[in-house]
């Protein structure tokens, strides 16, 4: 019952902990030029990896046994004994990397070594050396990986979108690019030149690969302990985002995921940014290779730190410590404990202002009855006041209709009935309105309820099957990274549809228009922008298929992000108006209450 495995066979199981996509084999081939000591590495990329991956650096190279042995399962040339597992240094140590490559895809390496007169070739494929001789290649080594998955159909079926997978790929290309800022780089996807990285120090190699903006949006981070070195970049309060992708960890050079140590820089900006919110942070940690464990996942991305516990706290005082050296923490509470003290004014040197008397009884407007001038401005005021309290019928409590014309200044008021509030309205620090109802007074959070009237008004559009409204805007241009382009770009038929008139041309986005209800203010494009980055990178392709009701709840969410400004009367009854016309104006499509009511017995507990 029990047999050995084939090679082939075991080859594909290897395969699929250590090939899972196109990215993977990018990871490994630029990892081993990076330990063959190459100084220029161009990777070229043809259908988001489907149908080609090509690696060339200008590298070491291989002799032609090396150049067959390096293909065999367990082949390494970086350990030696059980001993080397303990003090890794390099990247690319896997044994089975390359024998999994070739056995989901076609793979042919050139190679030659500066003492050779002539390179080698080899060809692989379904795990079998298909053909070999000498060749004319310059120094280094060239990989090139076709067709991948052509023999599992299963595997290649279930990848994501291009523009999923190329984006993928552009992830494992910045974290190698980033741990090596003195290599010159180069990415080519379809023909077109992605990045082309020239050496220069870690700071303008993040702003090439993260964008321009990334450079000035970044402060230094370090701290020297006996157990770590903390070394890098953290990124400015203000410039936190709700979308993943600038979260960089690096052990020894190594890039590594950790919630833990993310949830250590993220606590050091409590107080500094919204819950909700990343900030960007690239971070080098250098320690002895004996106190870490790089052996516990197939992909290498997880490390066990043997006193991470210490780490957690030293990376949380040095987020702390660099964000306070250049001004970012919060300013000084007077009325904390400890507190300095501030001095009093001595009143023999202290003269208060004089104050003013007024009769608060005294209206200049209301004339005598002998007063000459009472059929003009008595009349204006009776008129103000009449239109105030003008009923729907049209007619004022007098009986006197607004288009009566039997006295001159009897004329329709300034301002109609509709247009002034029936009930006085307060707006409380530009986040909530306060407005009396019978039993109490309500509280209504500003931003649940546009949430929740956007919400139905795009649930009924979508379920119409029309074409959300759009509000045209002067054209505001936003520069993007790599993935919010390529996000973008993949939903760019149904953004259109929803509203939403974007152009994209290299990284610059020009926004021409948004959906009905948004907030058109420039400061919030880049919110909005950033909150729709994020909802469409959860489901990529998939984004046009989800529920309407999810569709809706997005475009809502996003739609009453920013920041908030102050409304004027009309706006704010307006708004309490809409909220109450809503199927459902208590909560926001998130199950978040929209709104309070205090009634007079809950009041009269806080006198």
């Amino acid at each position: 019952m029990i047999k050995v495995l084939p090679g082939h066979i075991s080859n594909l199981i290897a395969a699929g902990e250590v090939v899972q996509r196109p990215a993977s084999v990018v990871k490994e081939l630029m990892e081993n030029s990076v330990d063959a000591g190459a100084q220029n590495i161009s990777l070229i990329i043809k259908d988001s990896g489907r149908t080609l991956i090509q690696v060339i650096d200008d590298g070491c190279g291989f002799s032609p046994q090396d150049a067959k042995m390096a293909f065999l399962r367990h082949a390494t040339s970086k350990i030696s004994t059980a001993e080397d597992l303990n003090s890794i240094h390099t990247f690319g140590f896997r044994g089975e990397a390359l024998a999994s490559i070739c056995s989901v895809a076609e793979v042919t390496l050139r190679t030659k070594q500066a003492d050779d007169q002539t390179g080698y070739e080899v060809k692989y494929a379904e795990s079998k050396l298909m053909s070999e001789g000498q060749t004319s290649t310059p120094t280094g080594s060239n990989f090139v990986v076709r067709n991948l998955f052509y023999n599992v159909p299963a595997r290649r079926k279930f990848l994501k979108s291009d523009a999923t997978e190329f984006r993928q790929i552009v992830s494992e290309f910045s974290r190698v690019a980033i741990t090596r800022p003195n290599i010159s780089f180069r990415l080519t996807h379809n023909n077109a030149d992605v990045f082309q990285l020239n050496p220069a120090t870690l700071k303008k190699r993040i702003q090439d690969v993260a964008g321009r903006d990334m450079g000035r949006e970044l402060v230094e981070i370090s701290v020297d302990t006996s157990l770590i070195k903390i070394s890098g970049y953290i990124g400015r309060p203000e410039d936190a985002r709700k979308t993943p992708g600038n979260q960089y960890l690096f052990v020894n050079n190594r890039y590594f995921r950790s919630p833990y140590f993310q949830k250590a820089v993220v606590k050091g900006y409590e107080g500094l940014i919204a819950g909700d919110l990343l900030p960007s942070f690239f971070i080098f940690f250098e320690c002895d290779p004996h106190k870490i464990d790089v052996n516990i996942h197939p992909s290498k991305t997880e490390i066990k730190f043997e006193d991470d516990f210490a780490i957690f706290d030293f990376l949380l005082s040095a987020t702390r410590e660099s964000l306070g050296k250049n001004s970012f923490m919060p300013s000084i509470d007077f009325d904390m404990e400890g507190a300095p003290d501030i001095p009093k004014i001595k009143r023999g040197f202290y003269t208060p202002p004089p104050k003013v008397d007024y009769d608060p009884l005294f209206n200049p407007f209301r004339m005598g009855a002998g007063d000459s001038h009472d059929n003009s401005v008595a009349a204006i005021d009776r008129r103000f006041h009449s239109g105030y309290g003008t009923t729907h019928g049209g007619t004022t409590p007098g009986g006197t209709a607004p288009g009566d014309y039997s006295d001159p200044y009897n004329q329709d008021p300034l301002f109609s009935d509709s247009a002034i509030p029936q009930k006085p309205v307060m707006q409380v620090g530009n986040r909530y309105l306060l407005t009396t109802i019978k039993t109490g007074v309500i509280l209504i959070d500003i931003k649940r309820a546009r949430e929740r009237i956007l919400y139905e008004r795009y649930l009924d559009a979508l379920n119409e099957g029309r074409n959300l409204p759009l509000q045209s805007l002067f054209p505001v241009t936003i520069e993007a990274d790599i993935k919010t382009v390529s996000i973008l770009q993949e939903n760019l038929s149904n953004l259109r549809f929803m509203g939403f008139d974007i152009s994209i041309e290299e990284n610059y986005l020009t926004v021409k228009a948004l959906p009905n209800g948004f907030n058109d203010n420039s400061d919030s494009l880049s919110t909005i922008i950033d909150t729709l980055v994020s909802d469409l990178s959860e489901d990529g392709r998939d984004f046009g298929k989800k529920s309407k009701e999810r569709l809706a709840g997005q475009l809502a969410k996003s739609g009453s992000s920013g920041k908030q400004e102050s409304l004027n009367n009309l706006e704010a009854q307006t708004l309490i108006d809409t909220l109450f016309a809503c199927r459902e104006p208590n909560y926001t499509p998130g199950g978040n209450r929209c709104l309070a009511i205090l009634s007079l017995e809950d009041i009269e507990k806080f006198i």
